[in-house]
């Protein structure tokens, strides 16, 4: 791969976020290849930017803080580019950031195929409006209920909580991400009730072999059920976590027609009529329990209704959008 051509997918967030940016952090890690910053280093600068890449060790977990040397380099720029191998945005450090008026633009498992092809080839303007049509039904809805065929039976409440248009260009009061495409929203705590089963794939693990099946009770998850993956999951819980990291703390839905069925949950989750749970830290979302983690799990042909209205059904989009 010719970083020309890296030069050019990089652009394409650039040009969505560009306005009233100069000084531009790229952020990455010991566990992203290297190319991947370095061309959208290169690509702020021809566009008349001031880059500065940092690069830090892999956190072992989403939703862990990055270094205080990183924190302070977002404080520097107009517009945080975080291709990193963890997810950033449920963190202290990202929140500070956004209070201030910084862009942020999260990119989490982030990998070269990752960058050119699938979601990231998608046309941003029809994702757009269809997550704007997923976020306005989650904005206006209470109760929900997602089932699956592998299991899957929760309801919970989103009474009161707004959904956000994550469609890779940043808007202020809420983040964005590349690639993108997901209307996300932080359930009410301890609203939760059910089964909860990953069976596309899950942070930290990648595609589950076997459905990593979760039982919930007043918004917590209280058992963790499967093979090797549910057994990790557990273990990271125990070894990182705190006792917010079993909170379900959101609920998102994938509004990508381009993104692909990937071991790469950042791109598995934006698949258009999938739906992702998180269990951890909601702040990010509006919510109010904070926790040291965010690690996401995606059902890959769910069922939704919001207020009793199928939204869903098996993986497809059953309403019209603009």
């Amino acid at each position: 791969m010719k970083i020309v051509e890296l030069i050019k997918h990089a652009k394409i967030t650039l040009e969505l976020n560009k306005e009233g940016v100069n000084e531009v952090a790229v952020l990455t890690d010991t566990g992203r290849e290297p190319e991947v910053a370095m061309a959208f280093a290169a690509a702020a600068y021809e566009m008349g930017m001031q880059p500065t890449i940092v690069t830090m060790v892999q956190r072992p977990v989403h939703g862990m803080e990055p270094t205080d040397v990183m924190a302070q380099a977002v404080l520097g720029s107009q517009l945080m580019l975080f291709c990193t191998s963890t997810g950033m945005a449920h963190t202290d450090c990202v929140r500070n950031a956004l209070k201030q008026g910084k862009k942020y633009i999260g990119m989490p498992d982030i990998t070269i195929d990752t960058m050119i092809n699938g979601a990231a080839a998608a046309d941003y303007d029809e994702v757009g409006r269809i997550t704007k049509a997923m976020a306005d039904k989650i904005t206006a809805g209470s109760n929900v209920r997602i089932t699956s065929e592998f299991g899957t039976d929760l309801t919970f409440s989103i009474e009161g909580r707004k959904g956000f248009e994550l469609a890779a260009k940043f808007k202020p009061g809420s983040i964005a991400c590349f690639p993108d495409g997901e209307a996300p929203t932080a359930p009410v705590e301890g609203t939760a009730n059910g089964i909860f089963v990953v069976d596309s794939s899950l942070h930290q693990v990648g595609r589950v072999k076997e459905p990593v099946r979760m039982t919930v009770e007043n918004g917590f998850v209280t058992k963790i059920e499967g093979g090797l993956e549910a057994e990790k999951l557990l273990s990271i819980i125990k070894k990182r976590g705190d006792k917010n990291s079993f909170n379900i703390g959101e609920f998102a839905i994938g509004t990508n027609p381009m993104a692909r069925i990937s071991e790469n949950v950042s791109e598995d989750k934006k698949r258009l009529g999938s739906i992702h749970l998180a269990l951890g830290d909601n702040l990010t979302l509006g919510g109010h329990s904070p926790s040291a983690t965010h690690i996401d799990g995606v059902m890959g042909t769910p069922s939704l209704w919001i207020d009793g209205e199928q939204i869903i059904d098996k993986g497809k989009i059953l309403i019209e959008f603009e």
